[in-house]
Parts: C-alpha cells; sequence; structure tokens
C-alpha cells in the first residue's frame, strides 16, 4: 500500500506538487461567507501584531487528500479539500492584485506564482486546477488580467462572491479599522498575511491507489459536516467503478456531470445537494442531512450494477425536478391541456415558496410516465397540494414543517404503487387523510382571506391576493387557467389613505386594456366600461351591483372568501 502522509505547509505543497486538479464529479466550490469570511478572519487573528512588525505563527487547517504521484505525475487529483485549495488561491490572487495596486510589482510576480507557475517552455501553468468552473476560476482569479466575464452558475457566482469579498475586506483602510496595524505599511501588512497563508500547516495524504484515497475520504468525512453527505455517497460509488475494465468509471462520471448540467441549465439553478435529498425523500427515506448517508448505504446494495441503475435513475429524476422547479411549455410538447400543471407548478414555487412539495409531485409525476396514475388522479393530486399550500401557508401562514415528513411518506407510498386503484387508495390514506387535521375550516379561511389587499404600491399581500383573484375568475368561467389578459381592477378608485379601498372586496379581474379604459372613472362610469368584459365573473358583478359602497365591499370580500373555501377547494 503506497501512502505518504506528510505533515506539510502550503507553501510547500504549491511549490513542490505538480498541478492539483480538482476533477469534475467533485462538489463544485460552495462555501458561503460564513465560511470564507472566517477563514480570512483566523488568518489575520493568528498573527502577532506588534508596534512597529507583524510575527506569522503556524497555524492548522486539517487534512487534504489527493491520488496520484508527486514525482512521477504531470498533475495530481484532489479528493478532499478542494473548498480550501480553492478559497487560498482566491485570496493569494486578492492579495496580488492590491500589490500591483500600490507599485509593488515584483511581490505581486512573487505572489502570483503560487497561483500560477510555467514549464520548461515558458507556457503558463496554474497550481490549482478546476475542471467545473473552468474557463471562469482560470479568467477572473488565475490572471493578472482581469476579464469581464460573467458568472454564468451557483459556483462561479460563489468565487465571484469569495473574490470580491476579500478584494473590500483587504482595503488598507478597512484592514486598519478592524485590526491594530497602528502606523506598520500597507505593504507590510499584505506581506504578513500572504505569509500566513502560506506556511498554514497541513496533513497531506497522497497516495498512487485512487480507490484508497477514496475510503481515506470516506473514513475522514463519515461523521463530518452535514455537506458532505453527497459528496461521500458520490466518492462510493466512484471507488467501486475505479480503474473499471469497460471503462464505466468515465461512463458514471459524465453521467454526474450531465446531472450536474441538468440542475443548472434553466433560470433557477439547484444545488445537487438540495436535488438529492428530495430525491432521496421521495423514494427512499425520510432522514435528516446528516443521516443521508448512512440511509444510502442501507438501501442502496454495493456491486457495480446497482450503483449504475442508481445514477441512470437519478439522472432522470434531474430531469423531472427541474420540470417542478422551473416548468416550461416545451416540457409538455405545448400542449395546451397541461397550461393547468404548469400554473400550478409555479404557483407552489414562486407564490408559496414551499419547495418540500417537490418530494410529493416527483412521485406522482413519476407514477404519470409510469401510467400508473389516470389524468384525473394526477390533477386531482396536484391541485389538492397547490390548494392545501395556499390555504395553510400561503394564507394562513402556518410553519412549513408539517410538510417534509407527510409529503416523504406519500411519495414513498406512491412509488410502490402498481396500479391505478391502488394509487386511487395510497392518495385517499396518504394524502387527502392525512393533511385533512391541517385544512383551516371555513370560518378561519374566510375570516383570513377577507382581511387581503392589494394596491398599486408594494404591499405584503399583494402577490397572494392576486393568486387567489385570478383563481376566482378562472373558476367563474370554468377555466383550469388563468387569463391571459389579466390585470387587477380598484372597482372603487384606491386610496391609499381608506384601506377599505385596498380590500378584496373591492377587486375584480378585468382586462388590461378595459382596466386602462377604466382608469379613476367613477364607479358608474366604470360600470359601462366593465360591461364589455367577456369574464363571466365581471358580467355577474354588474348585474348584482348598480351602485357600490363600503358596505358592499366588506359583504363581498366575506363572500368572495366563501366562493373559494366551496367551489374552489370543494369543502
Amino acid at each position: 500500500m503506497k501512502l505518504s502522509p506528510e505533515n506539510k505547509t502550503i507553501k510547500s505543497m504549491f511549490r513542490s506538487y505538480p498541478i492539483m486538479s480538482i476533477p469534475n464529479f467533485q462538489r463544485d466550490y460552495s462555501w458561503g461567507r460564513d465560511y470564507y469570511g472566517i477563514f480570512l478572519q483566523d488568518a489575520i487573528n493568528s498573527l502577532i501584531i506588534g508596534d512597529e512588525e507583524i510575527t506569522n505563527t503556524e497555524y492548522f487547517i486539517g487534512t487534504m487528500v489527493f491520488s496520484g504521484s508527486e514525482k512521477k505525475d504531470e498533475y495530481i487529483e484532489v479528493i478532499d479539500g478542494q473548498q480550501r485549495l480553492t478559497v487560498i488561491t482566491i485570496l493569494l490572487s486578492v492579495i496580488t492584485s492590491k500589490f500591483l495596486e500600490i507599485g509593488e510589482n515584483e511581490l505581486a510576480e512573487a505572489t502570483f506564482s503560487y497561483i500560477k507557475t510555467k514549464d520548461d517552455y515558458g507556457r503558463p501553468i496554474p497550481k490549482l486546477k478546476s475542471i467545473t468552473s473552468y474557463p471562469y476560476f482560470e479568467a477572473y482569479v488565475q490572471s493578472l488580467e482581469k476579464t469581464t466575464l460573467l458568472p454564468s452558475n451557483e459556483e462561479e457566482t460563489n468565487i465571484k462572491e469569495t473574490y470580491d469579498y476579500f478584494l473590500l475586506e483587504l482595503k488598507e483602510e478597512n484592514l486598519r479599522k478592524k485590526y491594530r496595524f497602528n502606523d506598520i505599511a500597507y505593504k507590510d501588512i499584505l506581506i504578513a498575511i500572504r505569509d500566513q497563508i502560506l506556511i498554514m500547516n497541513v496533513i497531506s495524504i497522497l497516495t498512487e491507489d485512487k480507490e484508497l484515497a477514496y475510503k481515506i475520504f470516506e473514513i475522514l468525512n463519515a461523521k463530518g459536516k452535514n455537506l458532505a453527505s453527497i459528496d461521500l455517497i458520490k466518492n462510493r460509488i466512484y471507488e467501486i467503478f475505479h480503474a473499471d475494465e469497460n471503462a464505466k468509471d468515465k461512463t458514471i462520471e459524465k453521467q454526474w456531470e450531465k446531472i450536474k448540467i441538468i440542475l443548472r441549465e434553466r433560470d433557477q439553478d439547484v444545488g445537487m445537494a438540495t436535488f438529492f435529498r428530495h430525491f432521496w425523500l421521495s423514494k427512499y427515506q425520510k432522514t435528516t442531512h446528516v443521516k443521508l448517508y448512512d440511509s444510502f448505504i442501507k438501501h442502496i446494495k454495493i456491486n457495480k450494477d446497482s450503483y449504475e441503475k442508481f445514477v441512470e435513475d437519478l439522472h432522470k429524476e434531474a430531469a423531472n425536478y427541474m420540470k417542478i422547479v422551473n416548468p416550461n411549455a416545451s416540457d409538455y410538447d405545448n400542449r395546451k391541456e397541461y397550461n393547468w400543471l404548469i400554473q400550478s407548478l409555479k404557483s407552489i414555487e414562486l407564490t408559496f415558496g414551499v419547495s418540500q412539495a417537490r418530494i410529493a409531485l416527483l412521485a406522482l409525476i413519476d407514477l404519470k410516465s409510469k401510467e400508473k396514475i389516470s389524468n384525473q388522479q394526477f390533477k386531482g393530486a396536484v391541485m389538492y397540494i397547490e390548494n392545501f399550500i395556499f390555504a395553510y401557508s400561503g394564507l394562513l401562514k402556518n410553519q412549513a414543517n408539517i410538510y417534509e415528513a407527510r409529503f416523504s411518506k406519500l411519495a414513498i407510498n406512491l412509488r410502490k404503487s402498481t396500479t391505478k386503484n391502488n394509487t386511487n387508495k395510497i392518495l385517499e390514506q396518504y394524502l387527502y387523510k392525512v393533511f385533512a387535521d391541517r385544512f383551516p375550516n371555513k370560518d378561519e379561511f374566510v375570516s383570513t382571506f377577507s382581511k387581503l389587499q392589494y394596491s398599486k404600491s408594494n404591499n405584503a399581500t399583494n402577490t397572494i391576493t392576486k393568486y387567489a383573484l385570478n383563481k376566482i375568475a378562472a373558476r367563474q368561467d370554468n377555466r383550469d387557467n388563468y387569463f391571459d389578459d389579466s390585470s387587477i381592477e380598484h372597482i372603487i378608485n384606491e386610496d391609499p389613505h381608506n384601506k377599505e379601498t385596498l380590500s378584496i372586496g373591492n377587486l375584480i379581474c378585468l382586462e388590461i386594456a378595459l382596466n386602462c379604459e377604466a382608469d379613476n372613472l367613477s364607479f358608474k362610469d366604470k360600470v359601462d366600461i366593465y360591461k364589455k368584459s367577456k369574464y363571466h365573473q365581471v358580467m355577474t358583478f354588474c348585474s348584482e351591483y348598480e351602485d357600490f359602497t363600503e358596505e358592499d365591499i366588506r359583504e363581498r370580500a366575506t363572500k368572495l372568501g366563501e366562493y373559494y373555501y366551496t367551489e374552489i377547494f370543494k369543502k
């Protein structure tokens, strides 16, 4: 067994090791300010600051694991340590730029040599190579001349935010304000911070046996941070395929990369850890972040066939997941009969922001693809979930902590269904009955509903109120989806000083063109315009009201709430 653990400094690692390459199956750079901010603070706080000089002290930053040979290989793979190596490279890059700002070109060049060096032919070689963030990382961090390249995904955004944070924190005025550097020259302060980073101590474990490297990583992280779960699972999968005689390790690697691309190719990209946990809760077991890896070991057999099938399944579910998170008409071949579904999914995601619903929706979409649920059952379940979330969370503002366990149990049972009849029984038991105890009663719902308001200026309930009005207008026209040309009209002109005019009882959906025409006219003049509307709700309103008062507003608010409860909720 070829294994060489050594106590090294960052300086000796960056000087002696070949290119340190972060494979594309490793976790993207994901450190937030809580991590990189503390990293910088700890480095500076380790300095002993005197009146005229600064003394560096040793500081241990943990273990790093590499696969490869220091002497024989052109590059070694980073198995554990990519987050720290990335943030160190960013920090050294910022210090380089600070030296350039004050005209210390030689110091800048010396510092930059830990970021990029040159081979025997004078070609630039990065000390740290990141495949997933290339070319952004090299252009923005590992270059003396910064480009205007904009971040295109979450990882690149994190890199930029880290760089910009260090750039601000290492300004001379900010350093002097936060730390007692007194009369010490700014150049010497920067040198001290740089040297403090370079003398940081690491236990570096380098082995030519890649499988052993994965084992070491697993052992070191088995009881580690929550965010390591997905990495432990990924490394467990890669470990079993290492050096596969049929090159399946490359196939798995490409498949994993495709999953990451799927999760970030739409307007709203999603982290791998978030998707994986929702997928796991939807198919296998309700568990915490901490116990996710243990649950994986328990449920997935340790062999190549089961791991290969698992990754294929993960790829398919990732595509379905993004259809839930960011639905498009093209997901359903632009077929109008699915407009209701797109609208419903967008409401759950954007209007209410209840991401836990994805757990149940993943299972429902999977059943739909397998034809184990009828169109009517599918629509009924999705609409019930949307309606419950509106009533429980959107309107009554109850805590969302009830969702995860219930949706997980529903989803896991749905995936076991073999017939449409069996699916119906599962929906009755694990959706409709389980959530019935938390569905608000009519009085509670109507009382809160009647307090909804909408204003042309910002108002806390604008989004929910608009949602409710659109649902009512669509229902009164026997439509599943909203009118495309709808807008919110204040029947009695909005008066910021009179809250009654903001009430939902004073609001109605009206065509945009007619809304503009009605403008701030009197009620009697508006009615003539309302009569041009094709909306059934507006026609009914015109036949019911010859005049409209504040008392009518209060009564109508209650009626709308009652209508919603009986006709939309079907209670």
